[in-house]
């Protein structure tokens, strides 16, 4: 076929070449807006590693750290020799003395505590000593200029310390009162606490009587003084076997004098007439009956 198309010769060839080549610059416009990125692809094998580099400076110590959690106590060890007995220490106080005015009382009795042997101008704490530290106060003291002191209690319920230890210091058969100075010195003594309240005295009368000698069958006149305003009085007569009879009654006048007339059925002999008083008044007197010569 070939032989049938005309030749073409080199110059015209390039000649249309650059003119192809013009008009495809002349159609291109101008240059778009960049693309969004493509997503990322998958990592490429990790490579070989390198050579071991070459050590380092020495760091900073670090901070230390907390405690550890304490350990289990040992097992006591045994238990060494005894030393050497020391030298006798020196009494801070090897004078010092207590005293009390009733070593056994009542607690709603009033008390005086006595001391000696303290520090000059002391001051001092008393107290009872129960043990366990229970120690309710007593009161306080302070001493003179040669160590003695002394002090009145009008009771000790009055105090809140004792008040609310009754039951230990009434049911014990005897504790200590303490009393202790400021600058050492101490001394104590015993004492019993009876009871709370120091049970009621009542003062019997003092009476007198008399009766005298009477002939038998008469009449017995009994005085009497000494006895409670207006109180009963019962006349008994005691032989001397010890046979007691009661031969009459009477009454004491408003100062307790009595005087009554009691006719008598005893006989002949010597008696002992008793006056006993409702208030526990008692007074005897002789009695002597005779017969008539």
């Amino acid at each position: 076929m070939r032989q049938y198309l005309p030749a073409v010769k080199p110059g015209l060839g390039f000649a249309f070449a650059v003119l192809s080549l013009l008009l495809l610059l002349a159609c291109t416009g101008p240059q778009g807006d960049t693309g969004l990125a493509g997503n990322a692809g998958n990592p490429g094998n990790p490579g070989r590693a390198g050579e071991e580099g070459l050590q380092g400076a020495k760091g900073d110590p670090g901070e230390p750290g907390k405690p550890g959690n304490p350990g289990s106590p040992g097992k006591p060890g045994s238990l060494g020799t005894e030393g050497p007995e020391g030298p006798a220490g020196g009494g801070i106080s090897p004078d010092a003395a207590l005293m009390i005015s009733k070593s056994g009382f009542y607690l709603n009795e009033p008390i005086t505590i006595s001391g000696s042997g303290f520090g000059e101008f002391e001051p001092i704490i008393l107290f009872f000593d129960l043990g366990d530290g229970n120690e309710p106060n007593v009161g306080f003291a302070n001493a003179n200029k040669g160590g003695a002191w002394t002090m009145t209690i009008p009771g000790a319920d009055t105090l809140s310390g004792v008040n609310s230890n009754v039951d230990l210091l009434t049911e014990a058969s005897v504790v200590t009162l303490k009393a202790v100075g400021e600058l050492g010195s101490a001394a104590s003594t015993p004492v019993t606490v009876l009871g709370e309240a120091a049970p009621e005295v009542v003062e019997i009368p003092s009476a007198t009587l008399s009766a005298g000698l009477v002939l038998v069958g008469g009449d017995i006149p009994v005085l009497g003084a000494g006895y409670a305003p207006n109180e009963t009085v019962t006349i008994v007569a005691i032989t001397g076997s010890g046979e007691v009879t009661t031969i009459g009654t009477g009454t004491a006048s408003e100062s307790g004098a009595l005087l009554v007339s009691i006719t008598d059925t005893l006989g002949a002999g010597a008696y002992t007439i008793r006056g006993i008083g409702e208030s526990g008044a008692v007074a005897t007197a002789a009695l002597v009956v005779v017969t008539e010569k």
